[in-house]
């Protein structure tokens, strides 16, 4: 019987199982792989190929106290996870079931791929799904960002202050939002909306981004980075039937990261919060020292 059973292996889950350990708490981490959406890094051509910071770096000293704790983790895929009395049950796909007091998910969210020629190829060449994290990398550089939502508006926002210029490519016309009002009088934000992206071409790194415009015209922008943030599916299946969740799936928490059953805690992409590695880890935290807090009180 463990104290808390983690589930998922990026930034929260990593810092959770951290910090729990440290709490002294018996914990299991288990993961189909350490790093969630932080396992890619960007390169650009005048880089020379050096890799630049990225999500993973930062986690390599909370990763570094794990992996040499083998019986703290299990490489798997988690299958089931159900109460059972005043304990959970976690089934994992090669047929182990652990039991656990408590439980933590941070099983992240799944991003919508273009699915488009160039897209998996030049994923981490100037292709990217986080502006949050790579954006400071196209300092005077001309990038595109695919999406028309909340992400997607924050990120061209935020890629204004440092691109060269910015090509808002929308699938449908924008909300009308304060933000969306903000982006049209941008004078180096170029908005585009009911186009569709066909291809990202480059042959070693991003060069630019063929989209079909509303009136049937095919463009190519020229381009040195993409990034895709169209809606993400959170990964909280295993959960939904029996945590409250909001209408897109995510897992609702409180102030301490706690969900709506007691002894269940949720951090990172699965629940609706920024996108940060540095937000992700200090969430993962939280939901640790409020997993202990709960097992001193019952």
């Amino acid at each position: 019987m463990y104290d808390l059973i983690i589930i998922g292996g990026g930034p929260a889950g990593i810092a959770a199982a951290v910090v729990a350990i440290n709490q002294r708490l018996e914990t299991l981490i288990v993961a189909e792989r350490w790093g969630g959406q932080t396992t890619y890094a960007m390169q650009l051509e005048e880089m020379e190929g050096r890799e630049v910071i990225t999500g993973e770096t930062l986690l390599d000293t909370f990763r570094r106290q794990l992996d040499y704790l083998d019986f703290v983790r299990s490489f798997d895929i988690v299958t089931k996870v159900l109460p059972e009395e005043h304990n959970f049950v976690v089934n994992t796909a090669r047929g182990d079931c652990f039991e656990g007091r408590t439980i933590i998910v941070a099983t992240g969210a799944k991003p919508q791929r273009l699915n488009v020629p160039g897209e998996a190829r030049l994923t981490g060449c100037g292709l990217s799904y986080s502006a949050t994290t790579h954006a400071s990398l196209f300092l005077g550089k001309d990038v595109a960002v695919v999406g028309k939502g909340r992400r997607a508006q924050w990120s061209a926002a935020d890629l204004a202050r440092k691109a060269h210029r910015v090509y808002l490519l929308a699938p449908a016309p924008l909300p009308d939002t304060p933000l969306a009002r903000r982006l049209r009088r941008m004078q180096n934000v170029e908005i585009s909306e009911g186009v569709e992206v066909k291809e990202v071409c480059g042959e070693h790194f991003v060069e630019g981004v063929v989209v079909a415009m509303p009136d049937g015209e095919v463009r190519e922008i020229p381009v040195k980075g993409v990034f895709v943030k169209l809606p993400r599916t959170p990964n909280s299946d295993l959960v939904r039937e029996w945590i409250n969740c909001d209408s897109d799936g995510h897992i609702i928490v409180d102030v301490y990261c706690a969900t709506s059953w007691p002894g269940v805690f949720a951090a990172g992409d699965v629940t609706h919060v920024s996108e940060q590695v540095l937000v992700h880890i200090g969430e993962g935290a939280k939901a640790a020292i409020s997993a202990h807090h709960y097992l001193l009180m019952h």
